[in-house]
């Protein structure tokens, strides 16, 4: 690609998504600083916010190496294909047969070092590759020239193919295939389909451009390099599934993953950074204890548990309530090291399962993780206790100026509008009272009956 890394100064990542009728959102302008909290009725697009910052980040964190090692992986797989293919009808029939998976690893590492040094190989230089990586392991002078020709020349016409496909064009099917698979085929508007979706991100000037038609990415462009995880947590059961095969949708997939995954290959890896979050810690694992006074235990069989204080066994995953999963999960992030400074954190509904009183713990814990990682969170909520403990706590913890609320409504067209409410959050509390007020109005109904 042709962007350039622009690292985030240490001041904090300031984002802002602008959007244009993507699904059921018919226009929206998010800053994203800090903690942005999406309130509103049901059905309103509020999920929509952190779904699309997740797709994006996670589509094209580090594309090019995610290109070239598919590139490679690519070239390995036809490889050995044809070997065996071929095999099947040369004579001696063993010789390729038998060596195809390590004829095929040797031509592709040799393609990987070569494309390393320069990316615009001649069908000649293909040629010679081939070749070459071949006769050190096999003597190419007992094969019949015309078996082992046709199959070089083959061989040559699908690596030159591989190599070739644009960058550009791979891009492209990347980005679709991971926003089709988090919004099952329906990006464009359902309302007017034959508008484009448009969708920006902006991160200190520098700026991500897509284009969506016919629920595929048209057209893509940036000048800044994605160097953060985007995180989406919306379903506390996804521990259910650290000891057994779920299947699950992208976002499950991509946090179970990342909780099962220590991504350390040696003893001091990641020792210093692990050392500096404990120091900045002590506050946040003060609040965390509050709800989760144990400790998380991984056997051997990869089986998990939380070994509670006072209790004699450890429980095992599945047996613990759904608002103890909630904090797990967030316990999980910090003690593997998972989460990094200025990475996203995306938080749907996640007071369905708590109780109000943890509700009010868990806002603090997310204005804590917010103050201590300098995380861009994102949180889509209808609990007023909820959006009331994250104003509050925000105060204390003297970080209520990176905190944005935005409340989403649908228009008379059945599109979703979201405006910033900032300096009148009253609108969301109102919003949120109108169920009260019917039940009063009931109450009264009632008793003067």
């Amino acid at each position: 690609m042709n962007y350039t890394i622009y690292r985030i100064v240490k001041k904090g990542i300031y984002m802002r998504l602008i959007i244009d009728n993507f699904a059921k959102i018919s226009k929206a302008d998010i800053k994203v600083d800090g903690i942005t909290v999406i309130a509103g009725e049901n059905n309103t697009g509020k999920s929509t916010i952190g779904k699309i910052l997740f797709s994006l980040f996670n589509a094209i964190s580090e594309i090019d190496e995610k290109i070239a090692k598919q590139r490679i992986k690519e070239i390995e797989d036809s490889c050995r294909l044809l070997f065996r293919d071929y095999s099947m009808h040369s004579s001696p029939k063993s010789i390729f047969m038998r060596n195809s998976p390590m004829l095929a690893r040797i031509i592709a590492n040799q393609f990987d070092m070569e494309l390393k040094k320069n990316n615009r190989l001649e069908k000649s230089d293909i040629y010679n590759i081939i070749h070459e990586s071949v006769n050190k392991r096999i003597n190419l002078d007992e094969l019949e020239d015309i078996e082992w020709s046709t199959m070089l020349e083959t061989m040559t016409d699908k690596i030159e193919s591989i190599i070739g496909l644009s960058e550009k064009d791979i891009t492209l099917e990347v980005v679709s295939r991971y926003f089709n698979n988090v919004f099952h085929n329906q990006i464009n508007s359902l309302v007017g389909n034959s508008v484009d979706a448009k969708v920006q991100l902006e991160i200190k000037k520098k700026l991500i451009d897509l284009t969506f038609k016919n629920n595929e990415c048209t057209s893509f462009s940036a000048d800044i390099a994605i160097l953060h995880n985007a995180i989406y947590i919306d379903n506390p059961f996804i521990i259910d599934s650290l000891s057994s095969y779920f299947d699950l949708n992208t976002m499950d997939e991509y946090l179970r993953d990342l909780l099962t995954n220590d991504f350390k290959d040696d003893i001091m890896d990641g020792i210093i950074e692990s050392v500096l979050v404990k120091e900045k810690l002590s506050e946040v694992y003060k609040a965390l204890q509050n709800v989760v006074d144990g400790q998380i235990i991984e056997k051997q069989d990869n089986e998990y548990y939380y070994q509670r204080d006072g209790f004699s066994k450890p429980v095992y995953f599945n047996n613990l309530s759904t608002g103890i999963k909630s904090f797990i999960i967030l316990k999980m992030l910090l003690e593997k090291n998972i989460l990094k400074e200025k990475d996203i954190i995306i938080l749907d509904e996640p007071e369905i399962h708590l109780h109000p009183q943890w509700q009010v713990a868990y806002a603090e814990l997310i204005v804590l993780l917010q103050k201590h990682f300098d995380l861009s969170i994102i949180v889509a909520t209808h609990s007023p206790y909820f959006l009331d403990a994250i104003n509050l706590f925000s105060v204390k913890h003297g970080i209520d100026n990176k905190v944005n609320y935005y409340l989403s409504s649908m228009d008379n067209d059945n599109q979703v509008q979201m405006e910033r409410v900032t300096d009148n959050i009253d609108l969301i509390y109102k919003k949120m009272a109108s169920p009260i007020q019917i039940l009063d109005s009931l109450r009264y109904e009632l008793n003067n009956k």
